[in-house]
């Protein structure tokens, strides 16, 4: 029974501190936040934070690592329907995932966050095809790669902070068409309701 206990207690820190550096992300970039502050926003106290973690970025760390695991969770769950594109599909259920867990997204997303953290969500994404151009040499492939990862965060962070005005689906289509064909692929009705 105590053991139980204890793991309900560390559970509630972790999820305290996880949602004060959510909360302290919205305005400050990773580098900006302390000890101190995530444990007056938490209202836990510093020896309890060093019980869990060394600093910040090991927090942050593990709620990147509890993300990306959930959401590889979540991805494995789903069905494949053969109508639509893998990629569509794939992009659609990382972005029903991000709705449901819009505030960690809008701080692990933003520009406050860890790049790579990012490029590692893309990955998972499928955001690319893992069957490249084979015309294109690999330093192109690597510009193209970085090219459709950063328009596809920076389309991300605009949907997250302007409300989520389209579906999921609506932008998942939308980074798709942009990525495989080009901005001349997409028209004024992609994004209407």
């Amino acid at each position: 029974m105590k053991e139980k206990k204890t793991d309900q207690r560390i559970r509630l820190t972790r999820t305290l501190l996880k949602n004060a550096l959510v909360q302290l992300m919205q305005e400050n970039h990773i580098s900006k936040i302390s000890v101190r502050a995530l444990c007056e926003t938490a209202g836990i106290n510093r020896s309890t934070f060093y019980l869990h973690y060394t600093d910040p970025y090991d927090l942050l760390a593990s709620v990147e690592k509890e993300v990306l695991d959930n959401l590889n969770q979540h991805l494995n769950l789903q069905s494949i329907v053969d109508k639509q594109p893998l990629s569509s599909q794939v992009m659609t259920r990382v972005l029903d995932y991000v709705k449901e867990n819009v505030d960690l997204f809008k701080a692990l997303l933003s520009e406050n966050c860890d790049y790579a953290f990012q490029r590692d969500l893309m990955e998972l994404a499928q955001v690319l095809s893992s069957q490249p151009n084979q015309s294109l040499d690999q330093r192109t492939i690597g510009y193209v790669k970085d090219f459709c990862l950063s328009g596809t965060i920076s389309v991300l962070q605009k949907w997250l902070q302007e409300g989520m005005q389209e579906s999921t689906a609506q932008i998942s289509e939308f980074i798709v068409q942009i990525m495989y064909f080009g901005l001349s692929s997409v028209s004024n009705d992609l994004l209407q309701n």
